[in-house]
């Protein structure tokens, strides 16, 4: 039973490694819709969506299965938790791409140049968040998880750059007030899978270390 259940921990942690894969892809394409006016990008996001949700119903599944029929030891209960948890938060950024290509369709031909670099700069800066957090996650490799979280930082000062930016546009022309929520809002959907990304950086954490260092708490 208990290699069994360490095979099928195995198998779920590969599915939810494809599922980052899909996700950061999907980020990449939303974002690459707004910078080149390209509908169809947007539409092959929409389509990994479904991608992603078979998955996120698998794992769930096959997840809560194990635990209903094995008794699993604490740290193999901890990792079946963290792996529930990520398949939940990988899922949200799932829904948070579709939310940028959405707004994407929208404003894909106004705010050139440095309105665009901000948005870049911060997708790029959120991809390589997601990747380094699933590299931990994968490689139970708590020294990057620690780096993950500290890039947080980042991701927050982009954001606040773009929000101040799209200020400005709306303050020098009232007519683009929509334009630039939409922008804002792109930039908040960028946030907030960085948000979740940091989730799996302290899972891997408290997975490893049994320490919770969420909300920049470690417990002794």
């Amino acid at each position: 039973m208990e290699r069994r259940f360490l095979e099928e921990l195995k198998v779920l942690r590969e599915k939810l490694f494809q599922m980052g894969l899909i996700v950061e892809a999907m980020i990449e394409k939303a974002v690459n819709s707004l910078l080149k006016g390209d509908s169809s990008l947007g539409d092959e996001v929409f389509a990994d969506e479904n991608m992603i949700n078979a998955l996120e119903i698998e794992i769930d599944e096959r997840g809560h299965a194990l635990l209903a029929l094995s008794q699993p030891v604490a740290v193999d209960l901890r990792l079946l938790t963290m792996i529930l948890k990520i398949n939940t938060d990988l899922e949200r950024m799932g829904d948070h791409a579709v939310n940028i290509a959405q707004r994407s369709r929208a404003v894909a031909h106004v705010f050139q140049e440095r309105v665009h670099f901000s948005v870049v700069q911060m997708s790029d800066l959120v991809q390589k968040i997601l990747r380094d957090a699933m590299d931990c996650f994968m490689n139970e490799n708590t020294e990057l998880a620690r780096r993950v979280l500290a890039s947080d930082d980042q991701v927050d000062a982009c954001d606040e750059r773009l929000c101040a930016a799209m200020v400005e546009k709306m303050q020098e022309d009232p007519s683009c007030v929509h334009q630039a929520l939409n922008f804002v809002m792109i930039g908040h959907n960028l946030e907030r899978i960085a948000d979740l990304a940091n989730n799996i950086a302290e899972n891997t954490i408290y997975y490893k270390q049994g320490r919770d260092v969420r909300h920049h708490y470690e417990t002794t």
